[in-house]
């Protein structure tokens, strides 16, 4: 399912764009959860559970500009797609260091918003929506990739450890921890930090040694044996 965010602090203009994407969703039968808000802050801060894989963002608006917002937007989902909708010419050069989709002057033609959602749409790599089913007390559960912080083992039990702060626990395992979540999770976008830790390297904010911060600024450690391969890893993925 597309997930895809409208942030524009004048409400008309809110309004308007978060209507045209909605009228383009319905016409072209697409499955999405569509949300608005009129404050970088609020969006932020409810985009770490919600993820959205489009942003749409005015640029000038109070406290927090669309472009700082962008920039954290890329900072922890490289792979999000960013639209710029905007009543300011200005800030076109300084926008692409973000790696915008587009950048459209107001008022927003609803033709050039659909050509650039239509770009943003195919850019969306399938991983986005991976998910995997793990068994539960009383049955299963499913669970997004990119929503999962890290996984840990403890009595022999896993936990999940997600975005939204949720946890998902598993009964005793039958097998170890590192055959578990090596049949279970990417192994290109999971990373041992730890004997008894999994690290999702795109929820990580800091790396020093021999801590991780996540992006929820969570402290999980990291084994002196397997730093230098982590802080590997970690520059790759950033660069």
């Amino acid at each position: 399912m597309l997930r895809i965010a409208v942030c524009d602090d004048d409400i008309v203009d809110c309004d308007r764009i978060y209507g045209f994407v909605q009228d383009y969703i319905n016409r072209n039968d697409l499955v999405a959860d569509v949300r608005k808000y009129t404050h970088p802050d609020l969006m932020l801060t409810e985009s770490v559970a919600f993820h959205p894989n489009i942003y749409i963002l005015d640029i000038v608006m109070p406290m927090l500009t669309g472009l700082e917002a962008a920039k954290e937007v890329r900072w922890t989902q490289k792979n999000a797609q960013i639209i710029f909708a905007t009543s300011e010419k200005s800030y076109a050069l300084e926008a692409y260091d973000v790696s915008p989709i587009n950048y459209i002057l107001k008022p927003v033609d609803k033709n050039k918003l659909e050509q650039s959602l239509n770009r943003a749409i195919s850019n969306i790599e399938p991983e986005d929506e991976q998910s995997i089913t793990v068994k539960i007390k009383g049955g299963f559960a499913t669970i997004r990739i990119c929503d999962i912080m890290y996984v840990d083992c403890s009595n022999h039990k896993v936990t999940f450890h997600l975005l939204s702060n949720d946890t998902i626990t598993t009964p005793t395992l039958r097998i170890g921890f590192a055959e578990y979540v090596e049949a279970l999770l990417p192994a290109d976008m999971f990373l041992r930090c730890h004997e008894s830790i999994t690290v999702n390297i795109a929820a990580i904010d800091k790396l020093v040694k021999y801590e991780i911060e996540l992006r929820n600024k969570e402290i999980i450690p990291v084994s002196r044996n397997r730093y230098d391969e982590i802080a590997s890893a970690y520059m790759d993925y950033r660069l």
